[in-house]
């Protein structure tokens, strides 16, 4: 609706019935009741999720349902159209209701009867304001079906309690043209379509929420397109948009296409700006960047819908201070962001991760001109990045404090993964410097400082944590050489030797990899040994572990990439597939941290990689 972190969690009133035999074509259709009784359903019901759609085959009543929205690559507005499709195959008379949810309280919710190019029920409440979250309608419908508009759902049981009320089905009638809730009445209402399949049909669900509230004012990208529901459900009526994704059931394209759910727990407002939350129950920040979060999703979205990943990646630039990156776009909000989610301590992560962004964007797109309008932003960030080098090393400084996206964990004067980030990040700026003509070679100067800073981290075998004067944190990190993924995946060459960056990687397979049967760690000590010094470090985070696998694929370490991918999908398709957390326990493979978590789509990389190594799983 327009409470886009608070979906719905219980849908009384919706079931899919065969009518000639009166079956139910659903597990469990009183679910939602207090007091529930037998009723007669499908003997064996199938289910196949294979996201956006799921696929259902019943026995006696022989069906097969596929379920699903479209997703077409590069057209926007058939990718965000307001519609579940359903589409049988069989024979006999399906039924389909759904309950009239606008407004978000019952009294003045109404139900008409429509007919034309598309007949079904349309939804509203007459009472409900623009200001309503829920404000807006609901249609139900197919191409020259019947009509039941009502439906009064929820009634008083037998005995005590409340249930719904399925006798219904055996009683449709079509001509009534409108029902209303009464006023101070207590009802619950719905709407019943259906149809005779000889073969094949197709119903739709679709909606129009037009309210303008508090916490969501900015309008539905469909709105541009369209003006009701039913305006929705003639145009998928008529030019049945589809799915255009690659259809391989192999474990990685499964494993890309269900972790595409992110995607729903997200905004795309009337003028285009789109943003993903960084979790839609916790933390409520909107496209937050850094570790491989929205920078992580949007690698996938870039090949998808390339404009407007580019648009939302240049809309940071309006929030830069003075050279600092924030963290997000806002809480619930794309005009509020926050610097740093531990304030006071500004990050020293973001900036090198949103100029990698900036020109990973140039780069899979040629768009010069986008290069050179983000180009003076570029050269503030860098230099803000450089300012944060109190002590000389080349490298931006850790201070503790939480101050980058480990933000549960203490790291000190130079540390590799900060390191690592900002050499490339660096590089990408000289590079697009050289593009665009402008001199270089103070930046040259402290690359090559930093680099000498960052192999001082090396201790022949990977790159430590961090160190600071006579302390130093001897950990083996995942994330170490971050940055090199980077700069591998956008053809920039390494930073550091070739030889150090296999070895470290050879390591983290060792170390990292082998620590946990679940996951790769995201810290281990030197002998294997899981790190427990914080929840962050004794944890695994998919999105940097699928980043890694990926890194060890494009380095010619295949094998080993593809084990280290496969081992955490297992571990996330066997218990969370459509809520991947921010961590995952490396102890026992539990659930941990924000839940369904932006960086989801970072299995993407793993696909990716494997494309330019011209490899098939």
């Amino acid at each position: 609706m327009n409470n886009w972190s608070n979906p719905l969690k219980l849908v009384r009133g919706f079931h899919i019935v065969e009518l000639t035999t009166g079956t139910f074509l659903q597990g469990n259709p009183l679910k939602g009741s207090e007091v529930k009784y037998n009723v007669k359903t499908a003997k064996i019901i199938e289910a196949d999720a294979f996201f956006p759609q799921v696929m259902y085959k019943t026995k006696d009543p022989d069906f097969t349902i596929r379920i699903y929205s479209p997703f077409v690559p590069h057209n926007l507005k058939d990718s965000s159209l307001p519609v579940i499709i359903f589409n049988f195959k069989g024979n006999g008379v399906i039924a389909i209701s759904f309950p009239n949810i606008t407004g978000s309280r019952r009294w003045g919710r109404v139900n008409f009867k429509v007919k034309g190019k598309v007949n079904g029920v349309l939804m509203k409440n007459l009472r409900a304001l623009q200001s309503d979250p829920a404000y807006g309608e609901i249609f139900l419908g197919c191409e020259g079906c019947k009509t039941h508009v009502g439906h009064s759902l929820w009634v008083p049981a037998i005995k005590e309690g409340m249930t719904e009320d399925i006798s219904v089905f055996n009683k449709l009638n079509e001509n009534l043209e409108k029902y209303y809730i009464k006023p101070f009445a207590r009802e619950e209402i719905s709407g019943i379509v259906w149809k005779e399949i000889k073969g094949e049909e197709y119903f739709y669900l679709t909606w129009y929420f037009n309210g303008r509230p508090h916490n969501y004012p900015y309008g539905h990208y469909y709105e541009n397109w369209f003006k009701s529901a039913v305006d929705v459900a003639e145009y998928v009526n008529e030019n049945k948009p589809g799915i255009e994704l690659d259809e391989d059931r192999d474990w990685l394209n499964e494993a890309f296409r269900n972790s595409l759910y992110v995607i729903t727990n997200s905004w795309l407002t009337k003028d285009g700006r789109f943003a993903i939350y960084e979790d839609p129950q916790i933390s409520l920040l909107m496209n937050t960047i850094g570790g491989m979060t929205w920078d992580g999703a949007s690698f996938a979205l870039l090949e998808f819908f390339p404009e407007l990943v580019k648009k939302m990646d240049e809309y940071f630039t309006i929030y830069i201070n003075e050279g600092e990156v924030p963290h997000d776009l806002g809480e619930e909000s794309i005009e509020d962001p926050i610097y740093g989610a531990s304030y006071p301590y500004s990050w020293n992560d973001l900036g090198s991760t949103w100029i990698l962004m900036i020109f990973r964007d140039y780069k899979f797109t040629n768009d010069l001109d986008f290069l050179k309008r983000n180009y003076p932003y570029m050269k503030k960030v860098i230099d803000w990045l450089i300012r944060k080098d109190e002590d000389g090393d080349g490298i931006p400084d850790s201070k503790g404090g939480f101050d980058n996206s480990y933000d549960g964990t203490y790291m000190y004067g130079a540390s590799s993964y900060v390191g690592s980030l900002f050499l490339c990040s660096l590089k990408a700026f000289i590079t697009a410097s050289k593009i665009l003509g402008y001199d270089t070679s103070e930046y040259e100067k402290i690359l090559d400082k930093a680099k000498e800073t960052m192999n001082s981290l090396w201790n022949g075998r990977y790159f430590i944590a961090w160190k600071s004067g006579e302390l130093k944190k001897e950990s083996c990190m995942n994330s170490q050489i971050l940055g090199e993924f980077w700069c591998d995946i956008l053809g920039l060459g390494n930073v550091i030797d070739e030889e150090k960056v296999i070895s470290a990687l050879k390591s983290i397979y060792e170390l990292n990899g082998k620590a946990s049967k679940f996951c790769l760690v995201n810290s281990v000590n030197p002998d294997g040994s899981i790190d427990e010094s914080t929840d962050q470090m004794k944890s695994c985070w998919p999105r940097i572990s699928f980043a890694i696998a990926s890194h060890m694929i494009l380095k010619g370490m295949v094998n080993e990439g593809l084990e280290i991918a496969r081992k955490e999908w297992d571990t996330i398709s066997s218990r969370y597939p459509w809520n991947q957390p921010s961590k995952i326990n490396a102890f026992n493979g539990d659930h941990f941290g924000l839940p369904y978590y932006i960086g989801s789509l970072s299995v993407y990389l793993v696909k990716y990689a494997l494309k330019v190594r011209q490899f098939h799983p």
